[in-house]
């Protein structure tokens, strides 16, 4: 049963990457205003889910080593992060500024390695608990809305076609599901695996929220939208403690 509702989870994540076909009939006006209030939501969905599900859990699960792990995952996402970006500097510094490819194959390899961590995610989850897998998944999806989307302009940026970018986009959340299977073909070795692989998840959680969502947010001044976005991550917050109550 964990490993159904593992899959369906991973499939409708895997998904969410052909998104980017609504933007074909949406102006850039609209997509940037679209992409400014998900992260909104999405900070607060990630932010609830942390402090209200995964991280209380992994405390439960591993009372001497939860918080340990979580700042291991946070540091070592930016550590990839950082891998990344310096991986794309040095690309960018060899084949000269006007040849775009690198950029799409680069943003294509980063996608992909963040797509099968969703999946190493979701698996986490559920290997604790059905409502932790849930909670879990709605925080994936929330973060992926925006992601998706932004991948998908930066391929257009980048010289492909709609419809190339649209697949290959579509190629690199498949990742998600191998992150998963790994999971679940593991767990049936280790039964722990689970409350090493929450707070870890916790950490990830924390450092797409603190380090790509939320520094988007503060680059809008102006109070009015500054006060939408506020509305709307606390509730993103709320939506995960309704998914509380009614999964629980």
């Amino acid at each position: 049963m964990i490993a159904v509702y593992t899959l369906l989870s991973v499939g409708i994540v895997s998904l969410l990457s052909l998104l980017g076909a609504l933007l074909f009939f949406v102006s850039d006006a609209a997509v940037g205003s679209l992409i400014t209030y998900s992260l909104a939501v999405s900070s607060g969905v990630m932010l609830g889910s942390v402090f209200f599900d995964v991280l209380p859990e992994s405390i439960t699960l591993f009372p001497d080593g939860a918080l340990g792990v979580t700042l291991a995952g946070f540091i070592g996402f930016f550590a990839l992060e950082k891998l990344l970006s310096w991986h794309h500097h040095t690309q960018g510094d060899h084949h000269g500024d006007h040849d775009e490819k690198p950029v799409a194959l680069l943003t294509l390899l980063g996608d992909g390695i963040h797509n099968f961590v969703d999946g190493v995610v979701i698996a986490s989850g559920y290997l604790v608990s059905i409502p932790i897998g849930i909670s879990t998944t709605i925080a994936v999806v929330a973060h992926e809305i925006p992601h998706e989307m932004s991948d998908f302009l930066v391929l257009l940026h980048a010289g492909l076609p709609k419809s190339k970018a649209l697949l290959y986009n579509f190629y690199s959340a498949l990742t998600a599901i191998a992150g998963a299977c790994v999971v679940l073909f593991f767990s049936l070795r280790v039964e722990s695996l689970g409350r090493y692989l929450l707070p870890f998840a916790a950490g990830n959680f924390l450092y797409i929220a603190a380090s790509d969502l939320i520094p988007e947010l503060l680059k809008k001044r102006r109070l009015s939208i500054s006060i939408v976005q506020i509305v709307l991550l606390i509730f993103g917050v709320i939506i995960i403690n309704i998914v509380r109550i009614f999964v629980k």
